[in-house]
C-alpha cells in the first residue's frame, strides 16, 4: 500500500500532503482498525513494534522527508498518534461503547454502565404534533381563510396591512 502511495506523489508533483494524510486517515487507518477490538486491546511490544514499523513507510510518504527521520518525529510533525495507539484507543471503545463488553480491570476503570446510551431520535415526526397556531398543509388546508392567522407583508405600503388567504370554494 506505501508503494502505491509513493506513486501518486512527489517531491514536486502529484498530490498534495494534506490529501495523502486523508488518504491516510480514511483508508489505512480504517483497514488496519478493522477488528481491532479482537486483537489490540492490549497489545504486546512486539505487536506495537511491528504496527510502527508498517506506520513508517506511511508517514515518510506522507510528510515527503528522509529515510533517516524518526518515527517519533514524523508523528508529531504530522499530527499522527502512534499506530498501536489509535488501535488501542479505538478497540477499547468499540467493545465498551458500542459493543457494551466490560474489559477487564487491568486495561481500564471505565465499565458500560457508566457510559450514557446514545439517543435514538425522536419517536415520531414532529409535524404530527402540530401547534393549533400552526400551518399544515394535508388535505388543502392551506387555502382555508382562517381569521385566527394574520399575515403581515413587508410588501405593503401600509404598515399592518393584512392580507387574508384565498377561500378553497
Amino acid at each position: 500500500m506505501q508503494q502505491d502511495l509513493k506513486r501518486i506523489a512527489g517531491g514536486n508533483w502529484g498530490i498534495s500532503q494534506i490529501h495523502r494524510w486523508n488518504l491516510y486517515k480514511t483508508v489505512i487507518e480504517r483497514m488496519l482498525a478493522h477488528g481491532s477490538s479482537a486483537w489490540c486491546l492490549n497489545p504486546t511490544f512486539k505487536m506495537k513494534r511491528k504496527l510502527s514499523s508498517i506506520q513508517r513507510p506511511f508517514l515518510l510518504h506522507i510528510s515527503g522527508a528522509y529515510r533517516t527521520t524518526p518515527t517519533a518525529a514524523l508523528q508529531t510533525i504530522l499530527g499522527i498518534p502512534p499506530l498501536h495507539m489509535q488501535l488501542q484507543f479505538e478497540a477499547r471503545f468499540t467493545t465498551i461503547y458500542c459493543l457494551r463488553i466490560p474489559l477487564p480491570p487491568f486495561i481500564t476503570d471505565t465499565q458500560p454502565h457508566d457510559l450514557e446510551m446514545k439517543a435514538t431520535g425522536w419517536s415520531t415526526h414532529p409535524s404530527e404534533h402540530l401547534k393549533p397556531n400552526q400551518i399544515s398543509f394535508e388535505d388543502g388546508e392551506a387555502y382555508i381563510a382562517r381569521k385566527d392567522i394574520i399575515i403581515f407583508s413587508q410588501m405593503a405600503r401600509k404598515p399592518n396591512t393584512e392580507l387574508e388567504l384565498p377561500s378553497a370554494s
